[in-house]
């Protein structure tokens, strides 16, 4: 089978096989289940890290979307900002805080 599964207290990760049909991209995707903290997201990302540098060696990624559909405390979906704006208008795009020279590398 081709399935790793790494267990903590409460949460399993598992590398899973998609299935021959509705591949799109050569990317990895990443499922955080269930409704939880902003805070909480962020522990199973980095657990999903830990997962692929240490189980799969695997230490750099190249653009990364994360789609996260926004709840309240009680697990209703929010459709619009505090400010009225509705969520599905917006991007939010956070620029790279990292310097690659081979960005900036001019041949000649």
């Amino acid at each position: 089978m081709d399935e790793t599964a790494t267990s903590g207290s409460a949460m399993t990760i598992q590398l899973v096989r998609k299935p021959p049909i509705g591949k799109k991209y050569d990317s990895l995707r990443i499922v955080l289940e269930g409704n939880h903290t902003l805070k909480q997201k962020l522990c199973m990302v980095a657990q999903a890290k830990f997962t692929l540098e240490h189980d799969h060696n695997i230490h750099f990624a190249g653009v990364t979307n994360v789609y996260m559909p926004l709840v309240d405390q009680w697990g209703h979906p929010l459709t619009h900002l505090p400010d009225g704006r509705e969520i599905a208008d917006y991007v939010l795009n956070i620029n790279s805080p990292y310097h690659c020279a081979a960005d900036h590398y001019r041949v000649g």
